[in-house]
């Protein structure tokens, strides 16, 4: 268990800075520590009598495993209460707010169903049962609010965050503070998430968002992370009325915009009133991953299909019905699947077409020994195929319970998992993977930066003791060289953001 007196300088700072401002946005590399620096705020505020019951939204698996686990690694978060809402509400402690929950996502399964029963009867059936939860959640509902949740950190996903705001009237809840960690989770001005915080952390009296990758698109991300954090002061309400004063579109339709001239400093200069950053300079422990392309040519049929495709946006199957791609978007996406080595047809069935990509792989796992090995990828036939060359390989993805997650990761740091795959979506953020192997396998890139840095970070970071190393299964002249060339420009445009931004 480690002292307060063995927080970096630049968490300690960056605690002071929290603590002394209500409305603050926390850009911190992957591997910085936000969640003990947030916990450590909150604390702090609550053993001055400032707040009483902070609340975290995090991505799923950093909201079970990461927070809750910062009290088992710091003596000054030993014995602090923490009310667990993350995931699946079955898994919760017993309480009016997980029966309230409970019936939400019955309302809003059935409300589903009910959209897609045609037959009159069944519907009739369906909504009945609908208005009796209903009627229950409203009763459920009203008793909540008689009532005060306990004096504690309480830790919730983003998967609850819709829940929370129907729950609670903005300005009527009863939590004095808002943290909400990777930030970046919101960035859509469009999404229901977005559109519902908003209204309550415009009320709430205290809000700091934690962002590791902020910019992973370029400026236009920040609108909705300062929007959160400081309720339009800065830079107002609208989205599109903000774009249009500081941005210019660069096509006919509108769908790709840069910035004005000079506007990047007038936006950073705003920013600077309510940012701060660490470096990685700062750090104890200096970022040190080589990324190594590892070359796979496709085989002639499935050049041939992979060419097909992006001449004619369609590929004929032999003996079975063609595939089509509706639009170019489609075809990118098809032409994705090709260099993993498959393609999906309407029905969403994948046919084999290569298997270059796991006999890379086979032959990289031979490579490295016993040295552990940690797999990304993205699709679902992505991992069986890694289940391929190596069966029942464990993994983090969708499905994985939150025990099962743990116990792979305590697994993993024991280094008594020679593979672990992953989803870099679903446990690319808040991780402590370090201490088990410091060599990444990407078995297929993602176009999102935040996705790529943020996986890349689980093992590059504080407490590693080794060199670090990403092999890049590549396909030769194909889409993957693209995304790889987009990830590097990203990667440059949110650095100088990033380096714009006032240093702790």
């Amino acid at each position: 268990m480690r002292a307060y007196s063995e927080l970096f300088d630049y968490q300690q700072r960056a605690i002071t800075y929290l603590y002394e401002h209500d409305h603050a946005l926390a850009l911190l590399p992957v591997g910085a520590g936000k969640s003990v620096i947030g916990w450590t705020g909150a604390t702090e505020l609550m053993d001055a009598g400032v707040v009483r019951r902070p609340l975290v939204f995090a991505p799923l698996r950093v909201a079970q495993l990461t927070w809750p686990s910062e009290r088992q690694e710091w003596e000054h978060l030993t014995g602090r209460g923490l009310v667990d809402w993350s995931g699946e509400p079955a898994g919760w402690a017993d309480s009016p707010w997980q029966r309230s929950r409970l019936l939400w996502g019955s309302f809003n399964n059935l409300e589903a169903r009910i959209a897609r029963t045609g037959d009159a009867q069944k519907r009739y059936e369906l909504q009945t049962r609908l208005a009796d939860i209903s009627a229950e959640m409203r009763r459920v509902n009203r008793d909540i609010k008689k009532l005060e949740p306990p004096a504690d950190l309480h830790v919730t996903s983003y998967e609850n965050l819709m829940w929370l705001c129907e729950l609670y009237e903005p300005g009527q809840s009863p939590f004095d503070l808002w943290i909400l960690d990777e930030i970046g989770k919101l960035k859509n001005p469009k999404s229901a998430r977005y559109k519902a915080v908003r209204h309550h952390t415009k009320e709430a009296p205290i809000v700091w968002g934690l962002n590791a990758t902020p910019a992973p698109e370029g400026m236009g991300d920040m609108f909705t992370q300062v929007q959160i954090v400081d309720g339009g002061k800065l830079w107002g309400k609208s989205f599109y009325q903000w774009r249009q004063r500081y941005f210019m579109p660069t096509d006919y339709q509108g769908y790709n915009w840069r910035l004005q001239p000079g506007a990047f400093k007038r936006l950073t200069d705003d920013l600077n009133t309510l940012a701060f950053r660490a470096d990685e300079a700062d750090l104890g422990y200096q970022k040190n991953i080589r990324h190594t392309p590892v070359a796979v040519q496709l085989p002639p049929k499935a050049r041939e299909a992979y060419d097909e495709m992006e001449a004619r946006m369609l590929l004929e199957m032999d003996g079975q019905d063609d595939i089509i791609a509706m639009s170019r978007a489609a075809a990118a996406m098809k032409l994705r699947q090709i260099t993993q080595g498959f393609i999906y047809d309407e029905t969403g069935h994948a046919h084999t077409l290569h298997e270059e990509k796991p006999n890379a792989l086979a032959e990289l796992i031979e490579e490295l020994g016993r040295e552990p090995l940690l797999v990304a990828y993205e699709f679902a036939e992505d991992l069986h195929a890694i289940q391929r060359v190596w069966k029942n390989v464990p993994y983090l993805g969708q499905g994985v319970s939150a025990a099962t997650a743990r116990d792979h990761v305590e697994k993993w740091n024991k280094r008594e998992l020679p593979i672990l795959a992953l989803h870099w979506m679903s446990a690319g953020h808040g991780l402590n993977l370090q201490h088990g192997g410091s060599h990444i396998c990407w078995y297929g890139l993602p176009w999102s930066l935040e996705g790529f840095m943020q996986t890349n970070g689980r093992i590059d970071r504080q407490g590693q003791t080794r060199a670090c190393f990403g092999h890049v299964l590549m396909a030769e002249n194909t889409v993957d060289e693209r995304v790889w060339s987009i990830l590097a420009e990203k990667d440059a445009d949110q650095a100088s953001i990033i380096q714009a931004i006032r240093r702790i």
